[in-house]
């Protein structure tokens, strides 16, 4: 799960998305590998609480989000003020740890697709090491289809399959506003609206 940019809602899809498979009898294993501006006052709004709750409710915290940052900022650098150093490989080797072999891994980046991760690459790099289907979120505005594109642009130039695009409407959308419909035409994958 990746985004076209933070806050666009990938973790309140993210969650939608695991409670579906949930109810379907599908086991999951949730993965978010890094989380910045963590604070242990405020664990049940953290990203990594809401995945595990969606997935089960029975996940370890430290194996849903190995990584918790206290500093609200990119991963690499709330990780250097902490004293410590993240590389792609070793977020990809943390999202595969107890994954069962019948399991749906989940793995959600953190930013936009091209957000730094760790001191040796973004979220791209992690989903390529990964090799997982992409699903993109983005805001569903005005402005969001040149990102969506240029994210597009981005996950297929490093050969990745992108299984679909959702678009978040966090605010209400102006009178007349399709985008769905608008890159329907623009492009051949999967978009859904969320409603």
């Amino acid at each position: 799960m990746t985004g076209t940019d933070t806050g666009v809602g990938k973790t309140w899809v993210g969650t939608r998305l695991l409670q579906h498979l949930r109810l379907l009898g599908v086991p999951i294993t949730p993965r978010k590998p890094v989380e910045s501006g963590w604070s242990a006052e405020q664990i049940t709004e953290s990203d990594t609480w809401k995945l595990a709750l969606a997935a089960s409710g029975f996940q370890v915290l430290n194996h849903v989000c190995p990584n918790r940052l206290l500093a609200p900022l990119s991963p690499p650098r709330a990780a250097a003020l902490e004293g410590k150093q993240l590389s792609i490989q070793q977020l990809a080797q943390q999202c595969r740890e107890r994954c069962p072999s019948n399991s749906f891994l989940y793995v959600e980046g953190a930013g936009g697709f091209y957000s730094p991760l760790a001191s040796d690459g973004l979220n791209a790099d992690l989903a390529a090491a990964l090799k997982l289907p992409i699903v993109l979120v983005s805001e569903d505005r005005v402005g969001c289809i040149n990102h969506i594109l240029l994210t597009v642009e981005a996950i297929q130039a490093r050969q990745l399959a992108l299984a679909g695009i959702i678009l978040n409407p966090i605010h209400p959308a102006p009178t007349g506003m399709d985008n769905q419909l608008d890159l329907q035409t623009l492009l051949e994958i999967p978009i859904l609206r969320w409603e």
